[in-house]
C-alpha cells in the first residue's frame, strides 16, 4: 500500500495540528511546580558537537520531567523542518529567514575556520586570500557558510574555487582527512577531530569570517516555556565553554532578552 498525494498532505497537516495540541497541553502543565513536556530542537553539527551531550545531561539533572530531542542538520534543512512543524525551534548559522512565517533571533556569533589534514594548519590565523589559493571542499550554494565565504572573497576581488560541493559534514571531514582538499567550517564541527589530531584548523582572517548563530521559529508558534528553558540552558553551556578560554570559535554569546530579532518582511 502507498499513500496518495492527498493522503500525504492530510498526514502532514494532521501531524502539525496534533503537535500544536500537545504544545498547548504542555504550556498548561508548565504552570505547575515542575516543568513537564518535550521539545524538539534542531541544530547545526557545530552546536551539537560543542554542547549537545552537556545539554542532555543538564536537562536530566535540572529538568527531569522535560524530554529534549536534538536533531542535527544543515541550516537550510533545519529551516524547512521548522516550517513544516517537524521541529519546534532550530539553531542555524547566519540564515536570513526566507518566509514571513519565520522569526529569527541572533543568539551568538562564531568565527569560521580553515580545516585541513594533520599538519596543514598550525592554529595560527590564515588569511582568506591565502586560503582561496586552494580549491576547497564546501557545502552547496544555499548553505550560509558558503554565502559568507563568497561574500568575503568578493570583497577581495577574488572567487571561490571548489573541488566538490558536499552537504554532509561527516563526508566532508573524511575527505579533508584523506587530503583531497581543505574546507571551511565552524570550530565545533571539528572539535573532536582536532582533539584527536586527525584534522588541523586555523581561524580565517583578513577579513575574519563570522557567522551568526540564530534561533528560528514560527511567528505564530513561538517557543513554549519548556523550549525557552532548554534554549537558555544551552546558552548557559555555551557561555561556560567560552569562559574556559579553550579554543571554541565563539566571539559572543547573548542573552535572549538582548538578542537581535530578524524577520522576513
Amino acid at each position: 500500500m502507498q499513500m496518495t498525494e492527498a493522503g500525504l498532505m492530510l498526514h502532514r497537516s494532521a501531524s502539525q495540528i496534533l503537535r500544536d495540541v500537545e504544545l498547548v497541553r504542555q504550556e498548561v502543565m508548565a504552570e505547575g511546580k515542575h516543568l513537564t513536556g518535550d521539545v524538539i530542537i534542531g541544530a547545526t553539527p557545530s552546536v551539537i558537537a560543542m554542547a549537545g551531550a552537556e545539554l542532555i545531561r543538564a536537562c536530566r539533572e535540572r529538568l527531569p520531567r522535560v524530554r529534549p530531542r536534538l536533531l542535527e542538520g544543515y541550516s537550510a534543512y533545519l529551516q524547512n523542518w521548522v516550517l513544516t512543524g517537524s521541529i519546534d525551534v532550530a539553531l542555524v548559522n547566519g540564515l536570513q529567514p526566507d518566509s514571513p512565517r519565520l522569526v529569527s533571533e541572533c543568539l551568538a556569533v562564531e568565527r569560521l575556520f580553515a580545516i585541513g589534514p594533520p599538519g596543514m594548519f598550525a592554529g595560527d590565523p590564515v588569511g582568506l586570500a591565502s586560503l582561496l589559493e586552494h580549491a576547497l571542499l564546501l557545502p552547496s550554494a544555499q548553505n550560509p557558510i558558503r554565502s559568507l565565504l563568497d561574500t568575503g572573497a568578493a570583497g577581495l576581488n577574488l572567487s571561490v574555487s571548489t573541488v566538490l560541493e558536499i552537504d554532509s559534514v561527516t563526508l566532508l571531514k573524511d575527505l579533508v582527512r584523506q587530503g583531497l582538499a581543505p574546507a571551511v567550517l565552524p570550530f565545533g564541527a571539528v572539535k573532536y577531530e582536532l582533539e584527536t589530531g586527525v584534522l588541523s584548523a586555523s581561524p580565517i582572517v583578513s577579513p575574519e569570517i563570522r557567522s551568526d548563530l540564530d534561533l528560528i521559529y514560527l511567528a505564530d508558534r513561538p517557543p513554549t516555556r519548556v523550549a525557552s528553558e532548554v534554549i537558555d540552558m544551552l546558552l548557559e553551556i555555551l557561555r561556560q565553554i567560552v569562559s574556559e578560554k579553550e579554543p571554541n570559535g565563539f566571539v559572543e554569546i547573548r542573552h535572549r532578552a538582548n538578542a537581535r530579532r530578524k524577520a522576513k518582511t
